[in-house]
């Protein structure tokens, strides 16, 4: 298992996986993209594993470049074909802290962590596991059902 800074090289592959995790979304090209643009804010990163890339996840900053700032896990997704095995768990780890160094290489220091999932998805669990976030508010009707808002305002620096 290899966890790396995505390139453009990658775009195809994390499309598809969103695809794959996300069929009901549309557009899954252009949002990779318009995502992938969004550097030095957003930087995607990827995982592979058995020589393919098997997922992807979307840090982004999400309240300005400030001395004390947000980072949002945007978007994570593990290929179907690879789920079960800890992929998203090591993903999430390893890939916040080179997102808090990317950031503070930029000048800046990331100091809280919010992440976003529908009421009832096992990924609150995961979230809740590796960045020791917790509920901070529910956006009722959301989508498709309730949104929960999870937040961890005291993020160790790197």
């Amino acid at each position: 298992m290899n966890i790396r800074h995505a390139t453009q090289n990658d775009i195809g592959s994390i499309a598809q996986i969103y695809l794959n995790c996300f069929p009901n979304e549309r557009k899954h090209v252009l949002w990779v993209k318009s995502s992938f643009n969004a550097f030095p804010r957003a930087v995607y990163y990827v995982v592979e594993h058995q020589g393919v890339i098997a997922g992807y996840i979307l840090w982004c900053v999400k309240n300005g470049f400030r001395d004390s700032t947000i980072a949002e896990l945007e978007q994570v997704a593990v290929d179907p074909k690879f789920s079960g095995g800890g992929l998203g768990r090591r993903l999430i780890k390893d890939s916040f802290e080179r997102f808090k160094k990317h950031v503070d290489d930029n000048g800046y220091r990331v100091s809280a962590v919010m992440v976003t999932t529908t009421e009832g998805n096992y990924a609150e669990n995961l979230y809740k596991s590796t960045l020791h976030v917790s509920r901070a508010a529910v956006l009722k009707g959301y989508g498709s059902g309730n949104e929960i808002i999870l937040y961890n305002h005291s993020v160790e620096s790197t």
